[in-house]
């Protein structure tokens, strides 16, 4: 290994900007659009759901990875080993476990908050709802078990507690067992709801819309695979506070996007609240149902789609549409914009009759 002073042009090199930067980015913008999810369904539809809750507790981990990773930088990441003393490796090391730990953690409190979403979605009593209940059982479950694992693994944790090295298990395979899970869970969450779309009883203007929306989470699945290949970097080398770096940024990235596609498609009653309704037409395949602060005399002319609304909060709102389907799943289409249990008056026949239960 090299020694300071012996290559200056290497000596010179830091990646610490770059943790900085993505640490700080990509948790302000998650945290804003978090922010802005909570507002909506606290104060403009007055419908938050166990699905706010857990994307709440996720913003809060996240926040509390990109504390984490920050300390390492200022500990060392982002620098050559041979520059950083062994005190700094010590809480750098540290500060590695607490980031690994709440990353878990995160992770599985963003997929709830998705398939918490989903149950709020989809009619009770379809197979969606209850394939949901069963993957939140075990995403706890597994949640638990992933911590403990990454507790007795090698690194970092038997470098400031030599005796756990009797004891710890492979890192790497703790890591690669850890990753590849998060890919396959991811996957599995995501494609939860595509079989009750796909045969939906909806325009193919705005099926494709649905399934747009619902599959934005499969971006983290690729940002979750170029994160898998870091690993083995990170844990074969000379020089770790500097293979390292790529590892630790794209976990940044990773959990805040998921976090962000998890809460895009509860916005769409503030864009109408702030007078953006044509915005929203428009991701809505070009329907006009903006309500903010509307009346409704007279909207529903030649509407037979929809409806009737009812008022919440000063404002009128269209209740959930109930959409069957042939796979026993109906779809609350505008779940996301009114309270879990509305008052259903249907205009015709065709749509389902039993009203949406709490997520």
């Amino acid at each position: 290994m090299p020694v300071p002073g012996e290559n200056p042009k290497l000596d010179a090199e830091t990646a610490v900007p770059i943790i900085y930067g993505i640490s700080i980015a990509f948790v302000c913008v998650s945290s804003i659009i978090v922010a802005l999810r909570l507002y909506t369904r606290y104060l403009i539809v007055r419908s938050p759901g166990a699905d706010d809750a857990t994307i709440a507790v996720a913003q809060v981990l996240s926040i509390g990875v990109s504390i984490a990773t920050i300390l390492q930088a200022n500990y060392g990441l982002g620098r050559h080993s041979w520059l950083v003393s062994p005190s700094e490796t010590i809480a750098q090391l540290k500060s590695l476990l607490g980031a690994m730990t709440v990353y878990n953690a995160a992770q599985i409190m963003t997929k709830m908050s998705f398939l918490f979403q989903y149950r709020r979605i989809f009619q009770e009593g379809g197979r969606t709802r209850v394939v949901c209940l069963y993957l939140i059982i075990f995403l706890g479950l597994w949640g638990v078990t992933q911590e403990v694992l990454v507790c007795f693994s090698c690194q970092p944790i038997s470098v400031f507690i030599p005796s756990q090295a009797a004891v710890c298990i492979d890192s790497l395979t703790i890591w690669y067992l850890t990753s590849i899970m998060n890919i396959i869970t991811d996957f599995i969450v995501f494609m939860v709801p595509m079989p009750a779309i796909r045969s939906l009883q909806l325009p193919r203007r705005q099926k494709i819309l649905v399934i747009s929306i619902f599959c934005l989470g499969f971006f983290t699945c690729i940002i979750s695979i170029v994160r898998l290949f870091t690993l083995r970097a990170a844990i074969n080398t000379t020089d770790p506070t500097w293979d390292n770096v790529p590892s630790a940024y794209w976990s940044i990235v990773e959990l805040n996007c998921g976090i962000l596609c998890a809460s895009l498609p509860p916005l769409r009653p503030l864009l109408r609240h702030f007078g953006l309704a044509g915005l929203s037409n428009r991701s809505s395949g070009g329907r006009d149902d903006s309500y903010a602060g509307k009346s409704v005399g007279g909207s529903f002319k030649g509407r037979k789609d929809i409806l009737s609304p009812t008022t919440v909060g000063g404002a009128y709102v269209y209740p959930m549409t109930t959409v069957t389907s042939g796979s026993q799943d109906g779809l609350h289409v505008n779940a996301a914009e009114v309270p879990l249990s509305p008052i259903y008056q249907p205009h015709r026949k065709g749509y389902g009759g039993s009203p949406g239960s709490r997520g």
